[in-house]
């Protein structure tokens, strides 16, 4: 094997090396069991920093009118500079009624600038989805740009802060998320992978 073609192969072998080992960095997960409720305040949304890989949500909100409460949670998303929200993975959903389905919005910045509940003008908001449990393992991001009005917004969704509102009215339920985020590669760095992958396949040709 010539030179040219070793180095080649170790650039392409590199490269795919590190973008494994990105998707397994650390992230950073979120809980209301542990770290707490997340707001139901439009001017101050609950701040999230999502970190390159798997970022999990798991929380509750919904009406019970049983017990009288209303439970909507607002989560600010932010997705580092550099970095995309490649895709949101429902992970789990459970709503009190067989036939319950929850209401998921987007916006791009914070504070929240739309209603809650009946109040909901759409005006603000990038996209929404009624989420129902025959949903679970799908992506959340497409179906909430089903629902997107013009401009629509490119997935995947690039660095910036966005606010989540997730709400039902009618039951109370559980989710679970996972935000799934990924480095934007370098110009010159998927040139180089290009260059050298490609010689690595002529090669193989050879």
């Amino acid at each position: 094997m010539s030179y040219s073609c070793m180095r080649g192969a170790a650039v392409c072998l590199t490269t795919l090396l590190l973008s494994l080992a990105a998707s397994f960095a650390t992230a950073a997960n979120y809980d209301e069991g542990i770290q707490g409720e997340l707001s139901a305040i439009a001017a101050s949304p609950t701040p999230w920093a999502l970190n390159t890989g798997a970022n999990v949500l798991t929380g509750s909100a919904g009406t019970d009118h049983a017990a009288g409460t209303v439970d909507y949670d607002l989560l600010a998303l932010t997705v580092p500079a550099g970095h995309q929200l490649d895709s949101i993975t429902i992970l789990g959903y459970a709503n009190q009624s067989a036939f319950g389905a929850s209401f998921f919005a987007l916006q791009a910045g914070s504070p929240w600038l739309d209603g809650f509940g009946w109040n909901i003008s759409g005006f603000w908001l990038m996209g929404y989805a009624h989420v129902q449990s025959t949903y679970v393992g799908s992506d959340l991001l497409p179906r909430i740009h089903e629902n997107a009005p013009p401009p629509e917004f490119t997935i995947p969704l690039s660095s910036g802060v966005y606010t989540m509102l997730i709400e039902d009215i009618d039951t109370p339920f559980n989710y679970s998320l996972q935000f799934n985020v990924s480095a934007v590669p370098e110009p010159s760095s998927l040139a180089i992978t290009g260059v050298a992958c490609a010689g690595l396949a002529a090669f193989r040709r050879r």
